[in-house]
C-alpha cells in the first residue's frame, strides 16, 4: 500500500506556465494511452454520438479520440480555467473546435441534462475528487439508456514495485521541478480496488467492471 489513507488532490491547477508544460508532454507522451481507451470505446461500440470528458486538462483525450472516430462530437470539462483555455487552444491547432467543445465544470454537477449522452469518458481525474461517489451518480445521470463509460484512475494500492518504477519513469521525463512529485502524489491521492468497488455497489452506475492495469484501475460499462 502507498498510503494507508488518500489525500485527495483537490485543487484546480491555476498555473498557465505549468498548464502548458503539462499540455506540451500531454501531446508528446499520450498517443499510446488514448489508443488504449479508444480501443476500450470501439470493444464497447461506441463509434458515434455525443460524449463527455469529465476533468479534461488541456484535452489531448478528447481531441485525440474524436480524431479518430469522426462521427463524436464531446463536451469536456473542468474546473481549471487556465486548462480550458489550453484545451481550447489545442482544439483550434487540430481543427476540432467544432466538434470538441471545452468549458469550465464540475464532476458534482455535470452541465448536461438527464439522459443526454452516449459515452462518459474520465481518465485520471477520481484522485482530484473528495467524493467520487457524487461524480460516479452524476454519470449515471446524464448517460442514456445503454449508454456507455470508461473511468480510468490510479490506484493506491499498486503493486509498490511497480509504482516505484513509474515515478522514476515520470521523472525522468518530467523536467519540470514543480510536476516532478505528481505521479507520486497521484498514487496517495487514489482509491484502493476494493475502495472503488464499495463504491461502485453504492452507486447509480450500472453493469459495471473493475480491473486492475499496473499502477492503475480501469471501470468499465459492461
Amino acid at each position: 500500500m502507498i498510503a494507508d489513507k488518500r489525500i485527495p488532490e483537490c485543487s484546480p491547477l491555476e498555473d498557465e506556465s505549468l498548464t502548458e508544460y503539462y499540455s506540451r508532454m500531454a501531446k508528446r507522451h499520450m498517443r499510446f494511452p488514448i489508443k488504449r481507451v479508444l480501443s476500450r470505446i470501439k470493444a464497447l461500440g461506441v463509434e458515434q454520438g455525443f460524449a463527455l470528458d469529465v476533468g479534461t486538462g488541456p484535452g489531448i483525450f478528447p481531441l485525440g479520440i474524436a480524431r479518430a472516430l469522426p462521427q463524436m462530437e464531446f463536451l469536456a470539462i473542468d474546473l481549471s480555467p487556465a486548462m480550458i483555455q489550453t484545451a481550447q487552444a489545442n482544439a483550434r491547432e487540430t481543427g476540432l473546435e467544432d466538434r470538441v467543445h471545452f468549458q469550465i465544470g464540475s464532476a458534482y454537477a455535470l452541465p448536461l441534462p438527464d439522459k443526454s449522452v452516449d459515452l462518459v469518458l474520465c481518465i485520471h481525474t477520481m484522485h482530484h475528487l473528495e467524493d467520487p461517489l457524487a461524480f460516479m451518480n452524476e454519470a449515471a445521470r446524464v448517460l442514456k439508456q445503454g449508454g456507455k463509460y470508461v473511468i480510468v484512475d490510479l490506484r493506491r494500492d499498486a503493486p509498490k514495485l511497480q509504482a516505484i518504477l513509474f515515478n522514476l519513469l515520470w521523472r525522468i521525463f518530467i523536467r519540470e521541478a514543480r510536476a516532478r512529485d505528481g505521479l507520486w502524489n497521484s498514487l496517495k491521492a487514489a482509491l484502493t480496488l476494493e475502495e472503488c468497488k464499495r463504491l461502485l455497489r453504492s452507486s447509480a452506475l450500472s453493469r459495471w467492471r473493475l480491473y486492475p492495469q499496473a499502477i492503475e484501475m480501469w471501470i468499465e460499462s459492461c
